[in-house]
């Protein structure tokens, strides 16, 4: 997975702040996120928050609110078309991500995730405001690597990461808005110990980052052009 170009005739607003080990920063505009990665005694964390707007044009007979009902067609539009989705049950998928490869090693992820749909203010995050409809939280519950030897397995490897979605309207503009808040700790594999840990820190990073990098564009771009789709499919069944 390489860096993900934007679509240029869509407008979109973001800040990354990139904080690897040799301090280098990389800045867009507008939006906040934050993004760094640490490595202690074989071990490391990655932590990672952004948010992010985008300008979308709303029409009655299909509203945002009803779109994100459909929680399987937006998880499929968040991840890339190079990734596999199952429905597990009404709120959990099953999503076989892209290859990574590192050193030797060669495997394709699995995470799980759960999608809920929330419209009560009394149930929404701090950083959902309670003028908003409705929103569509999406939870990282798992990680897997079914086709890695378990020998390289990371250990002990906890994630703890969030996304919200939803459409907030300022006066006659309406942004698409989402929150994305990614906590991860794990062991590196004593196998592993051949390698400096500067070099497994920087592979991490390069991996994670770029998974980070394909979902935000998955927000940006391709809910956005999934949505678009969703409304001309509404519009031809009203006529």
């Amino acid at each position: 997975m390489g860096s993900i170009l934007l679509n240029p005739c869509q407008p979109f607003f973001s800040h990354t702040i990139l904080a690897p080990l040799k301090k280098h920063k990389l800045h867009h505009h507008a939006s906040k996120n934050r993004f760094q990665c640490n490595n202690i005694n074989r071990t490391s964390s990655f932590n990672y928050r952004s948010s992010a707007s985008v300008p979308l044009h709303e029409l009655p007979s299909a509203s945002f609110d009803e779109y994100i009902e459909d929680k399987g067609r937006v998880i499929r539009s968040i991840f890339s078309e190079k990734t596999a989705s199952q429905q597990l049950n009404e709120e959990e998928w099953r999503v076989k991500m892209t290859p990574m490869e590192a050193l030797f090693l060669k495997c394709h992820p699995v995470i799980h995730i759960t999608a809920k749909c929330k419209s009560e203010a009394h149930e929404y995050p701090p950083e959902i405001p309670h003028h908003i409809t409705k929103f569509l939280e999406v939870q990282i519950t798992k990680v897997e690597f079914p086709d890695l030897n378990v020998d390289y397995i990371p250990q002990n490897l906890n994630i703890n990461a969030k996304g919200s979605l939803y459409l907030e309207k300022k006066g006659m503009h309406n942004w698409m808005k989402n929150h994305l808040d990614i906590n991860l700790n794990l062991a590196f594999p004593s196998l592993l110990a051949w390698v400096p840990d500067l070099v497994l820190q920087g592979i991490l990073q390069s991996v994670l980052k770029s998974y980070v990098d394909d979902i935000n564009n998955g927000f940006a771009v391709r809910l956005l052009g999934d949505y678009n789709s969703f409304k001309r499919n509404k519009s031809k069944s009203f006529k």
